[in-house]
């Protein structure tokens, strides 16, 4: 009678999950939803190639430099220590605003960017505003076949706009 009884609950517990869908089944997740609690989005931007023009007095990035780069995209809070990594590069950073607005935010770094040939680091503090890319570091340098560029900048925007 038991075995009865146990096969009986398994039948009916079966049932219910198959009739009721919404209380078995979850909807995948989106990326929204992992930085729901993490306002910016931090975003970095690194290649062997230029990206910026060193003849103009702006500091806006090379089309080609969009095109050409790798990008690590992270969640993160106004006030936050993190680390995002790849392959090839590996960033450790901490978010902190200028005042108590949304303003302006204090980024210190410290980023190794390594490529086949070499490896480029950098670290320091500056101070980021929403949506402006910030040259991190990088290097310009002459070999046999010609100029070698390393670039790594970065930026914060709303998480929003992701």
């Amino acid at each position: 009678m038991p075995r009865k009884t146990s096969l009986t609950i398994r039948a009916i517990i079966t049932f219910a999950l198959c009739a009721l869908p919404g209380l078995s089944l979850a909807e995948k997740p989106a990326p929204q939803d992992y930085i729901a609690n993490k306002p910016l989005l931090l975003e970095v931007r690194y290649c062997q190639c230029q990206a910026t023009n060193p003849e103009s007095s702006t500091s806006e990035l090379l089309p080609g430099f969009l095109e050409e780069s790798e990008m690590l995209r992270v969640g993160v809070a106004a006030e936050d220590k993190g680390f995002v990594s790849s392959q090839e590069f590996s960033l450790g950073y901490e978010v902190r605003p200028v005042d108590d607005s949304l303003g302006p935010f204090r980024f210190t770094y410290l980023g190794e960017y390594k490529t086949r040939d070499n490896s480029n680091a950098g670290q320091g503090t500056l101070i980021l505003e929403e949506g402006k890319w910030v040259s991190l570091f990088g290097t310009d340098h002459q070999t046999e076949s010609g100029k070698q560029h390393i670039s790594v900048t970065v930026r914060l925007t709303i998480a929003e706009d992701f």
